[in-house]
């Protein structure tokens, strides 16, 4: 019986071959997401799925497998095809989202756990470069901007997109680093938001330089990126449930690794007043990381004016859209507008007013 099957690799999904694969993933409690470039089916003598996995970028996901074949290993067999195709691309760092009993599979074929939510979800990892040159970079951080925290000093953390680096982004840094002895900005490295990484983190540097004790650094792979938090990327942001999950494993991972590596006792953020996933990101906070030995401290948004509405990254670009540019000088600091007023900025500009709202 175990022997029979057959091995599809499709590199994009047609409608009907998305709801056979939506209905198998649903009968064996996971959801369908984002966009998967490649997809893996093995099916039966009659061509019913019996296993499957997708891979999106770095991420290997929707791994399932018919409870009746489970002593075939069809997951080792969907994801090593999975790992060639991602080695065909060019990938050599892979990511695989899995439910925690599945996690033993995935250790037996060289991947490393690094968090997870129980009973939902596991992330674990394979290759190079992989976690540990990232804990190598935090401890080179650490050691030269704050390597001996006197006792019972207060080390901060804040994870931000900033698309861009607005006046909010700056208040929430200069609130939380004045009752700080440290305080570190992690900027979200994941190349998905309309301005690019390397702009967004020059531009905290630079908009932050002022305040001594605040240290900016690039995320990795390891906070608010497609491998550990995707619904913050997906434009359907209407499944609430996905992302509590994810986000409750961002935060897991981030108490694993940044605040272990950076001595952080304290994660600032910002009250958020729109988005329903970042609210949701902000409820996971509070319920993953004080047991955990870590601090949250929820501080208001700086609004545009007394009594008015907070400033916000996607008010700014609903700005840049309509070329309301008195609106956007109001909310933005002085290197983010000198920026945006440069003409090498042109083209970006011209993807903002392309793009759609979301906060």
């Amino acid at each position: 019986m175990f022997d029979s099957f057959d091995v599809r690799i499709r590199s994009r999904l047609s409608p009907g071959e998305r709801r056979r694969l939506e209905s198998f993933l649903a009968a064996h409690g996971l959801f369908y997401e984002g966009n998967p470039e490649v997809t893996v089916f093995l099916e039966d003598a009659e061509g019913r799925i019996v296993a499957t996995g997708s891979l999106e970028g770095k991420v290997i996901k929707m791994v399932a497998v018919d409870p009746a074949w489970k002593e075939a290993g069809l997951s080792s067999k969907v994801v090593s095809l999975l790992v060639g195709e991602a080695r065909s691309l060019g990938r050599t760092s892979l990511f695989v989202f899995t439910k925690p009993e599945a996690g033993d599979r995935f250790l037996a074929l060289s991947f490393v756990e690094l968090a997870r939510y129980d009973p939902h979800v596991m992330l674990l990892e394979m290759g190079e470069p992989g976690v540990e040159a990232y804990k190598r970079y935090l401890r080179e951080v650490r050691e030269a901007c704050f390597p001996s925290p006197p006792p019972g000093a207060r080390i901060g953390g804040i994870v931000v997109n900033c698309n861009p680096f607005t006046r909010g982004h700056l208040w929430l840094v200069e609130q939380a680093s004045a009752s700080c002895e440290h305080l570190y900005v992690v900027v979200v490295e994941a190349d998905l938001s309309v301005f690019p990484f390397k702009d967004r983190l020059r531009l905290v540097q630079e908009g932050t330089a002022h305040l001594g004790n605040v240290t900016v650094l690039r995320s990795g792979d390891y906070a608010v990126s497609p491998a550990t938090f995707p619904s913050y990327f997906l434009k359907d942001r209407d499944d609430l449930a996905k992302a509590r999950i994810q986000a409750r494993l961002d935060v897991t991972l981030f108490a694993r690794l940044f605040c272990r590596e950076l001595g952080i006792h304290t994660r600032f953020v910002g009250t958020e007043p729109y988005c329903p996933i970042t609210r949701t990101y902000n409820e996971a906070m509070r319920e993953v990381l004080p047991p955990l030995g870590v601090e949250v401290v929820e501080l208001p948004r700086l609004p545009l004016e007394e009594g008015g509405a907070a400033i916000s990254a996607s008010t700014v670009r609903q700005g840049l859209r309509e070329e309301n540019w008195d609106l956007v000088r109001r909310l933005v600091p002085d290197v983010t507008w000198a920026y945006l007023r440069d003409a090498s900025t042109a083209e970006i500009l011209e993807r903002v007013r392309k793009s759609e709202t979301r906060h």
